[in-house]
């Protein structure tokens, strides 16, 4: 992985070939004590787990492919859960016959690069278990 910090606080991030994307983007987040940022990406993974969120059993069903994809779009956020970096991320995968498939992204192997932008916030935001959907939510300060 090569990264770059810019003097607006955004950090450009390039995967190499064979790096696992999850595990890679959280030992930099926490290397740089990133506790909130905005993410998104382009690039193209040669395996991919995605799930997808069934709210009648309130549990991830995950799908594994194993295929040359490109990844049209990548887009989520980082914030704190139990103290450590968490991505929630989503991803649009384009296959060789251009068809897509979508969801929750829950990691990945780059192959040949994959490209991510971090655009930190000022302060870290948590998240808190809801009791309601069984998902961990984000913690805001504000309510409207």
């Amino acid at each position: 992985m090569q990264f770059q910090r810019f003097s607006d606080g955004v950090v450009a991030v390039r995967l190499e070939s064979g790096e696992r994307v999850a595990e890679t983007l959280l030992r930099l987040l926490r290397a740089e004590g990133i506790g909130y940022a905005v993410v998104s990406g382009l690039g193209a993974v040669s395996q991919a787990r995605l799930s997808y969120w069934n709210s009648q059993s309130r549990q991830y069903e995950a799908h594994e492919l194993k295929e040359q994809l490109e990844v049209v779009s990548l887009i989520g956020n980082v914030t704190l859960r139990d103290a450590e970096p968490f991505l929630h991320l989503h991803v649009a995968l384009g296959r060789q016959d251009l068809s897509v498939l979508g969801g929750h992204f829950n990691d990945a192997v780059a192959h040949p690069t994959l490209e991510i932008w971090l655009q930190p916030g000022n302060e870290p935001v948590r998240r808190v278990p809801d009791a309601t959907s069984g998902l961990a939510l984000m913690e805001l300060t504000e309510r409207g």
